[in-house]
């Protein structure tokens, strides 16, 4: 398991003894805070977290509105629930892990909260590709992406930063060795530099490679 974006949401944390949001730092995972269902619901749509965390036996002002704002939006991001024993049965979430935990059972519980949606989120710089929901996201701005256009772009994330031919584009993206006619590739490319794009006309990060192909850059 790699490095998540993990939103958190919990109460005062420095009043308990095992503080969620350290053991998360600890193993690498970039950590959005919030402290209400609003903050909640808000970062979640505009941070796009692989995973939810509702530390419910924290100091929070009622987790279980939490969960039912999050329960109503459209994203579905698996949510573990953290609690006591007490509260446990009363907060909906994709996992559920007790108090107290060690670092193990938390990291364990994470995994299998993602099991339904490994890898759904994939991060470049200042891209991020929903592949559950077919939308790439830059700078804020949602964009919807064809079947076509989710393989391509998936395609230049996974291989940034070296140049890849029209030839490889063909085989792997459209499953094809016939490069007789490129215009398909070039009207993707040019419908995704529409979306992951600041000025389309001049593009970082989806570049042109004069007599190869082209090369993707994850810049921020």
């Amino acid at each position: 398991m790699g490095s998540l974006y993990v939103l958190l949401v919990e109460g005062d944390e420095t009043a308990k003894q095992q503080s969620v949001g350290q053991f998360l730092s600890k193993r690498e995972h970039v950590v959005i805070r919030a402290g209400d269902a609003q903050t909640a619901a808000a970062k979640a749509h505009a941070e796009w977290p692989d995973l939810i965390v509702v530390n419910a036996s924290s100091d929070l002002p009622d987790a279980f509105e939490i969960c039912e704002t999050l329960d109503h939006s459209d994203l579905k991001i698996p949510r573990l629930i953290i609690s006591d024993d007490e509260t446990r049965c009363n907060l909906r979430g994709t996992a559920h892990l007790t108090m107290p935990f060690t670092p193990q059972r938390l990291t364990s519980r994470i995994k299998k909260a993602l099991e339904g949606q490994p890898g759904r989120f994939l991060r470049a710089g200042e891209i991020c590709v929903d592949t559950l929901k077919h939308a790439v996201k830059y700078r804020g701005r949602v964009s919807h992406l064809t079947p076509k256009e989710l393989d391509l772009l998936t395609y230049f994330i996974k291989s940034a930063g070296r140049d890849i031919s029209r030839t490889e584009i063909m085989r792997e993206v459209w499953d094809t060795e016939y490069t007789g006619d490129t215009r398909t590739i070039e009207v993707h490319i040019r419908w995704l530099r529409c979306k992951v794009e600041e000025d389309p006309k001049h593009p970082k990060h989806i570049i042109t490679v004069r007599r190869v192909g082209y090369r993707f850059e994850a810049r921020e």
